[in-house]
């Protein structure tokens, strides 16, 4: 068991290093586009982004998270759906080009901006294809292979937009759907052996598209109402405050949104695993995979948090500017936000693991009805502040209705005494490490002192959550039980 701890930490640190290279240079990219465009064209561009999100809502619709749940308890269904997902996926993409299309001629937008919306519009089209097969990879451990080509399909972006579009727009924007496409064939090939075995060992009919649908409603709703709770706080701020207070409060919230990565990586390994342990009744294994990544996810949390609270608003006006200085104020009380929101994301793939993801939709609905009421209620009061407590104590409501719909499970959890020790020792060596950089402040400039910090997370690394040692004595398997 402590073997398979280790890979399943393994598998993680792949996800969460191509998600570092991918972040990184999906930033380099947008800093070059900023800087070899007019404004007029960023503009444009950044229209084009955010009309384009209508598709990604349309063509996610929870598809990979009802296929990876599926089949990772039965390998044999996996064709069936990804020819059926596969259908589905053009048929809600050409739904969302025909909305787009009459929404952008309703707004009174010109042809350049319709067409260059519709042609981007391939991007999130041909991610999703990928994620399909992204499943398959998730199930069988092979997340290298998924790091690979996630970095690869960035990089090669970023080449294409660098060496060949230059500054014109429109090959900018094709560039998108083109590193998909090279990717997504690339990935097909080398998938293809594989491939060739379900199919041989294939069980069950391809589901129509309409049957397909109604199984993925509730996973459909999870995807736009989480859209819909990371956009909330913009659009209000936006609309009470105006674009400057906006651009303030937007820049730590990319700072953070660029965090959430973490528990994301947890979870697109962890879902198919514990819908496998849930499948076989293995109760033991589910529980130390709760367990284990709860402690994990919590520790790196309070770790952003005291971070947060020394050093990280140092580096918002040397990444941004001097005129983003207001912003410094805000990231302390905004990092309380993965305090909550790491756990919960664990609780949300356990729910849906669990068969309960009507109930993982009930939370999120329940957590942006807060947030929507709190934001309305807060930023007139204590303006972009009010904002990062709507947000923040959203996630404590997202936090808490996770746990109480899982509090069945949560009983079965015993022993907990190591978790608890383990948080305590963590949350100590955090303590000491935020008290001791905050002094040194005083004597070394930040970014020095912030040593300290790699040197905790290494020795929390090597000590709490190091992968062979996963499992504590009091939860391994006795002989004869």
């Amino acid at each position: 068991m402590g073997r398979k701890m280790g890979n399943l930490l393994r598998n993680i640190r792949h996800l969460v290093a191509g998600n570092i290279v991918r972040s990184t240079v999906m930033t380099l990219l947008t800093l070059y586009i900023i800087r070899n465009t007019s404004v007029g064209d960023f503009g444009i561009y950044s229209t084009v982004l955010a009309f384009s999100s209508i598709t990604t809502a349309f063509v996610n619709f929870g598809l990979n998270t009802y296929m990876t749940r599926e089949a990772s308890r039965n390998i044999g269904v996996f064709i069936p759906l990804l020819k059926a997902v596969t259908k589905a996926r053009f048929l809600l993409f050409t739904v969302s080009e025909v909305i787009l299309y009459i929404l952008l001629t309703l707004l009174g937008y010109n042809e350049t901006v319709i067409l260059l919306t519709l042609i981007f519009a391939l991007d999130p089209m041909l991610s999703f294809l990928l994620d399909s097969l992204y499943s398959l990879l998730y199930i069988e451990e092979r997340t290298q292979l998924v790091s690979l080509a996630e970095s690869g399909r960035r990089a090669l972006l970023f080449a294409l937009v660098l060496l060949i579009s230059g500054k014109n727009l429109v090959d900018i924007v094709v560039s998108y759907p083109v590193a998909n496409a090279i990717v997504l064939v690339a990935v097909v090939i080398l998938s293809a052996g594989r491939l060739g075995e379900l199919r041989r060992i294939s069980t069950g009919s391809v589901p129509s598209i309409g049957d397909l649908l109604r199984k993925n409603l509730s996973f459909s709703l999870q995807t736009l109402t989480g859209l819909f709770f990371w956009n909330v706080d913009v659009m209000m701020v936006s609309k009470l405050l105006g674009t400057t207070a906006t651009g303030f409060y937007n820049v730590g919230a990319t700072i953070f949104k660029a965090i959430y990565f973490l528990p994301q990586s947890f979870g697109s390994v962890l879902l198919p695993k514990l819908s496998r342990a849930h499948y076989d009744g293995n109760f033991e294994n589910f529980r130390n995979l709760i367990l284990e990544s709860a402690k994990t996810l919590f520790l790196v949390a309070i770790g952003i948090v005291v971070y947060s609270q020394t050093s990280l608003s140092y580096y918002i006006p040397i990444l941004f500017g001097d005129k983003y200085f207001p912003a410094m104020g805000l990231i302390g009380p905004m990092s309380l936000i993965v305090l909550f929101y790491f756990p919960a994301f664990l609780g949300q793939n356990v729910l849906i693991a669990l068969d309960r993801e009507k109930k993982a939709v009930n939370s999120l609905i329940l957590a942006n009805a807060t947030n929507f009421l709190l934001n309305l209620m807060f930023i007139e009061r204590y303006g972009l502040l009010g904002a990062v407590y709507a947000t923040v104590l959203s996630q404590a409501v997202f936090f808490g209705s996770t746990v109480y719909y899982l509090r069945d499970v949560i009983v079965l959890m015993s022993p907990l005494s190591f978790m608890w020790r383990d948080l305590a020792v963590g949350s100590v060596l955090w303590a000491v490490t935020g008290l001791t950089v905050s002094w040194l402040n005083g004597i070394v400039k930040p970014y020095l002192a912030d040593n300290l910090y790699f040197l905790t997370f290494f020795l929390i690394h090597r000590t709490l959550i190091k992968g062979e040692k996963f499992i504590p004595r009091e939860l391994h398997p006795r002989k004869g039980v």
